[in-house]
């Protein structure tokens, strides 16, 4: 089997998002919250000063501090492409509301 369709099978297997960059007025304040949000259901977490990785039973997301004023979202789910962009926009409209944004 060649390297492209494995690739291929890979990225079929775990849809990404890809990186989204967000501008914030304060990255530290998005990771806090987002860490509140979503413990509950988080079957591992990881936080650092580099951001926040969480992982549940069908999706991932990893939020890493750029700078004090932008953050990067990386989404991924187990197989469902409509199910990762569903997450994708959930995490996306959560940090427009800890910027007071709806």
């Amino acid at each position: 089997m060649n390297t492209s369709k494995l690739l291929i099978e890979r990225i079929g297997l775990f849809p990404s998002s890809g990186n989204i960059h967000v501008e914030v007025s304060n990255s530290s304040r998005v990771v806090e919250h987002m860490q509140v949000l979503y413990a509950d259901n988080s079957l591992d977490s990881n936080e650092s000063g580099a951001g926040l990785s969480m992982v549940f039973a069908d999706w991932r997301f990893k939020l890493k501090v750029s700078d004090a004023l932008s953050v990067c979202l990386c989404v991924e789910s187990r197989g469902d492409s409509q199910f990762m962009q569903v997450k994708t926009a959930e995490l996306l409209a959560n940090i427009g509301r800890t910027q007071g944004r709806s």
